[in-house]
């Protein structure tokens, strides 16, 4: 992702209503993470 698009994502996840349990999964996601580690952050199965 380039600083546009991560900036155009932030700035959608800033206009969207607050979801305290998605925030951070959403917030990753914004900053071009994939999927499959958003899905493993969430799991707890970095290691």
């Amino acid at each position: 992702m380039n600083s546009v698009e991560i900036e155009a994502a932030v700035s959608e996840l800033a206009e969207a209503p607050f979801d305290a349990t998605e925030f951070s999964s959403a917030f990753q996601a914004a900053f071009g993470n994939k999927d499959t580690a958003i899905a493993r952050l969430r799991k707890g199965d970095m290691n």
